[in-house]
């Protein structure tokens, strides 16, 4: 029994470790757009995201226009201009990107962690994380609520209370969507196997063995109090409490939102197929509010009482072989951050390449948000009670 339970922990960070190091050694699956096959629009856009220093990452972008130009902006905001202090937020990057296996991230945020002011032995030791007791409350808090994140999508009361002495609601805001965008792109990464350009020499520290210093809970905080408030209505705003939230910082409000729109208005998913993703990001990071406003949807666009159903079972349900796919995708993008070989090959001979792409950041974006919602505490909705979680999810 005692190796049966040990097989259980130990099967899932063995299964990510295999997916990065076949990352690390196979070609991209999805390469960038060679620069003497740009478009005009493709220039523009690789001229815009140079700064990021992330080229690859920005020419496999290009390979999409529209969608590099929905996600970039907010990706530039969240690395050189968000609420964040530089040192902290680096840190909470740099965990990130170790938690997520992403080598591609990890070499690009060292660099910049340097300018911040991190040495070579806070870099190092980021990689063992926030139970070394090197670490000061406040930075031991921060690692610790991107492991929370990334395990439990929900950061606990504890290390809350210690990031709310220091932090302004917008601060937080940045802090839980920040790292949910950045697993996002170190999942993109990942999956399409990204490289890392010449002459980006730093890589995560290999002696260093992997560990997750948070364990999944499922608290949450629907029934309860806000940790942030949302605000009052206003005449031509939104009124669902997710919006009112975070609404604070109008200028990374709106490049936020521009995701969030593509997501929702933009993707070329059909609306079946974008809504099964996010219903099965809400149940796997147990997120009830989008769950509820998400299951609504779904119901508009034509799924019955046996399709919510299997959204919630999962993968190993029976029923149609594109839809086991991409909920397959959900479940190993939550717990890999990465897609699998077989899953990938599945959805690729069924999709176009912006649909492969849309479901990556449609599953990163939403993942991200259940990391607010969660987090901040974000009530339901007055129009969600028969929408809401099974009992055996709540």
């Amino acid at each position: 029994m005692s190796l049966r339970r040990n097989w259980a922990r130990l099967a899932p960070i063995l299964a990510a470790a295999l997916v990065a190091l076949t990352a690390a050694h196979a070609a991209p699956r999805v390469a960038p757009v060679p620069e003497a096959e740009r478009t005009a629009e493709q220039r523009e856009l690789a001229t815009r995201f140079a700064s990021l220093g992330m080229a690859n990452v920005v020419g496999t972008y290009l390979r999409y226009p529209a969608l590099a130009a929905a996600v970039l902006p907010y990706t530039e905001y969240l690395l050189t201009a968000s609420a964040l202090p530089p040192r902290d937020r680096e840190l909470l990057w740099l965990r990130t990107a170790w938690l997520a296996h992403s080598s591609y991230v990890w070499a690009h945020r060292v660099p910049a962690a340097r300018r911040a002011g991190l040495g070579a032995a806070e870099v190092a030791r980021v990689a063992v994380g926030p139970d070394d007791p090197n670490w000061g409350s406040f930075d031991a808090a921060l690692l610790r609520a991107a492991d929370e994140l990334h395990i439990d999508a929900f950061v606990s009361d504890a290390t809350w209370e210690i990031l709310a002495e220091r932090y302004t609601p917008n601060q937080l805001t940045d802090l839980v969507y920040g790292v949910g965008e950045i697993a996002m792109h170190a999942s993109v990464a990942n999956t399409l196997r990204i490289e890392i350009e010449p002459g980006i020499t730093d890589r995560p520290p290999s002696a260093v063995p992997y560990q997750v210093a948070a364990r999944q809970t499922n608290q949450r905080l629907v029934g309860g109090d806000a940790r942030i408030a949302p605000l009052p209505a206003a005449p031509g705003a939104p009124a669902a409490n997710v919006f009112r939230t975070f609404a604070r910082n109008p200028p990374a409000d709106a490049l936020r939102n521009t995701v969030g729109r593509h997501i929702r208005d933009e993707t070329s998913l059909t609306p079946r197929y974008r809504e099964l993703l996010i219903m099965r990001v809400g149940v796997v990071c147990r997120s009830e509010y989008e769950w509820a406003a998400h299951s609504r949807i779904g119901r508009q666009v034509g799924m019955n009482d046996a399709d919510v159903a299997r959204i919630i079972a999962g993968p190993a349900s029976a029923g149609d072989a594109l839809e086991t796919d991409l909920l397959r995708e959900v479940d190993e993008l939550a717990r890999d951050n990465a897609v699998a070989d077989g899953t990938w090959a599945a959805l690729e001979s069924k999709l176009t390449l912006p649909q492969l792409l849309d479901t990556l950041i449609t599953v990163g974006g939403f993942r991200s948000a259940t990391y607010a919602i969660n987090s901040a505490g974000v009530q339901l909705d007055a129009n969600m009670a028969q929408f809401r979680f099974p009992l055996e999810l709540r």
